[in-house]
């Protein structure tokens, strides 16, 4: 994934993950900013996922690790497929 790639992957995980707001953080007052090092993390896997099922498991064990819970993949297709259908739209995929 070149930069330019990696910046619009960025910002569709980003938008996502802020959409889906885990543990209600965002609506709850926290800074925008409190999932960028999980959004950059997940996309940093990007590139080795192949499927909306990858890119939900990509979801569920970076969130599950950062914040010690245990989410199933399942419960992140939805998004995952927003995702992935973003990346193949932007050319990424």
């Amino acid at each position: 994934m070149n930069e330019k790639e990696f910046t619009k992957s960025l910002s569709i995980v980003r938008e996502s993950i802020h959409r889906i707001d885990p543990y209600s953080l965002l609506e709850s007052g926290c800074p925008d900013d409190e999932f960028d090092s999980e959004i950059n993390s997940i996309t940093n896997q990007l590139e080795g996922c192949e499927s909306v099922k990858d890119i939900a498991h990509t979801i569920s064990r970076v969130l599950n690790s950062a914040f010690s819970e245990w989410h199933k993949p399942e419960d992140f297709e939805e998004e995952a497929g927003i995702i992935y259908k973003a990346l193949v739209e932007n050319g990424i995929k």
